[in-house]
């Protein structure tokens, strides 16, 4: 395999997908953010460092990056020098973020009250558990109590007690609100607790009251929630949970990579076309605690997922550069930087003119559609093109019964399966409707929508994919501004507003998509015939 990988953090997780790519004789970048205390992680892989195969790089500064899939460059510098390599994929899995949520119980971290990281410190010494945490001391756990835990939280609090109360005889408590045992595994890690002796305190409607005097004495009252009776808990140790966060290395990384990311910050965003391991930019994928809080069940199936991603695209013939964008410079293009800025895969490159990386181009049509100067088509054989595709609608005379023409543009990953699927599920569908598909709702213009109009349809449907999961990321919702765009204008041409309609769908709606096509044709008969039929 003649390829080149750069992975970007120091995990666990970033470690065996090195050595899954080394084992396909890949060759293997590591660079690991300067203050990782885990960078002796990849110690074991000197063989492979010998032989010229890995190369690790402590990272201490800044980085950026260009390019694309194939042909990444990325460039660190810091400590006074700059290092440039050129790679054909990257990956970012860097370890999660701990924050203690002392602030959150109202207390400050001392001697006896702690944080579920020190707990695990403790674990690894056993000479210094016994100094800090003597036997016959009790242990409480506060987890879940003011905000919502996460199951991974949650198995480590319950393993730790669990630990604590199985092998060093220490009765420990776990104060919690609602538990989160959904995961893997965690509702045997439940029942192993309890019967081991960890005691259960679940409070739904209040929290109880948490005092540590200036003599570090713990006290937490609180009202049993079923008989209404206070009671008060004395713990020698108190032991907080914490929120988990990606790392900063992974949030610059995303930055500079003009990654999207989800609405908590991870380097992933929170759409169904990105799973497992992918991101908006081909030749970038994100694993482990970059891309969410995972189990450990979830990171190792991420370690296999990114390894065979960046395998199979190394092993990917090259693609046909057909259905990609082209720019044409022959008085159309005034790089006015549209497509730059709306392109959602990073494929417009900015060199000594505006450029489209074919290879990263995903053909969605988004900058074709925002271009103001019609200055970039979408390469496809003659007569594929959107516009080539919207249909002529049924024309009438004056003795003709009315039946409704309706143009329905349906993006290719929704849309149009559910009508393929309404279709075989034996669903009615109105008889003049006419589908046209296209790759991303994205890439339908103001234009087509007119064009619709102009060729004799009564009714035009615009239907894409639900909010948050476009391909494109941002194409639906460059759809529905344009559909309200020209709503707005229809009155002022001579047309009612309902005519055009905006919807969305997954692909499995085959139900839905009868029914919206179904109440749109009756509105539309309610309308009756186009002011443009017969024209």
């Amino acid at each position: 395999m003649d390829a080149k990988t750069l992975i970007l953090g120091c995990s666990r997780e970033a470690l065996k997908i090195t050595e899954e790519l080394l084992s396909s004789d890949g060759e293997v970048i590591v660079a690991t953010p300067g203050n990782a205390g885990d960078a002796g992680l990849f110690d074991g892989l000197d063989t492979a460092r010998e032989a010229g195969r890995l190369e690790i790089l402590p990272v201490a500064g800044s980085f950026s990056g260009s390019g694309s899939v194939g042909r990444f460059n990325v460039t660190f510098t810091g400590n006074g020098e700059s290092i440039a390599r050129s790679v054909s994929s990257i990956v970012i899995v860097d370890d999660v973020e701990r924050n203690p949520n002392f602030s959150l119980y109202g207390v400050a971290p001392s001697r006896d009250v702690v944080s579920l990281s020190q707990i695990h410190e403790l674990f690894k010494s056993d000479s210094g558990f016994e100094k800090s945490i003597p036997e016959g001391q009790r242990i409480a756990f506060l987890t879940g109590l003011v905000e919502e835990s996460n199951p991974f939280i949650t198995a480590e609090v319950m393993q730790c007690a669990l630990t604590l109360q199985r092998e060093y005889k220490r009765q420990t408590y776990i104060l919690t609100g609602n538990l989160k045992v959904a995961g893997n595994g965690l509702e045997a890690l439940y029942r192993q607790s309890k019967e081991a002796g960890v005691v259960y305190m679940k409070f739904t409607d209040t929290v109880p009251d948490i005092i540590v005097d200036k003599n570090n004495k713990i006290s937490i009252s609180y009202v049993d929630e079923i008989i209404r009776e206070k009671f008060e808990l004395d713990p020698d140790v108190l032991v907080v949970d914490e929120t988990l966060q990606t790392s900063v290395f992974s949030r610059e990384l995303a930055s500079e990579l003009e990654i999207e990311t989800g609405p908590d910050g991870f380097v992933q965003s929170d759409n169904v076309h990105r799973v497992p391991v992918f991101t908006n930019r081909k030749g970038i994928f994100v694993a482990g605690f970059s891309k969410s809080v995972q189990t450990e069940g979830e990171r190792q199936a991420d370690t296999g997922s990114t390894a065979l991603a960046v395998l199979n695209l190394y092993k990917k013939p090259p693609e046909e550069q057909t259905g990609k964008a082209e720019i044409n410079f022959t008085g159309q293009c005034v790089r006015c930087l549209t497509c730059f800025r709306v392109c959602p895969y990073g494929a417009i490159s900015l060199n000594s003119k505006v450029a489209v990386d074919l290879q990263a181009c995903e053909g969605c049509g988004i900058c074709a559609a925002e271009c103001p100067r019609f200055a970039i088509k979408i390469s496809v054989p003659a007569g594929g093109s959107v516009s080539d595709r919207i249909p002529a609608g049924i024309k009438i005379t004056d003795t003709d019964e009315f039946k409704s023409s309706i143009t329905a543009f349906c993006c290719s990953r929704s849309a149009k399966g559910a009508g393929d699927l309404a279709a075989c599920m034996g669903y009615s569908l109105p008889a003049g409707l006419q589908i046209v598909e296209v790759p991303c709702a994205g890439s339908i213009s103001l234009d087509h929508l007119y064009s619709a109009f102009r060729q004799g349809a009564d009714g035009v449907l615009v239907m894409t994919c639900h909010a948050g999961n476009c391909h494109s990321e941002y194409g639906n919702t460059y759809a529905h501004q344009r559909v309200d765009q020209v709503s707005d204008l229809l009155p002022q041409l001579g047309f009612e507003p309902e005519r055009l309609a905006y919807k969305t769908l997954a692909s499995n709606m085959g139900t839905e998509f009868a029914e919206i096509v179904t109440a749109f044709e009756k509105s539309i008969l309610e309308l009756g015939p186009s002011r443009l039929k017969g024209a």
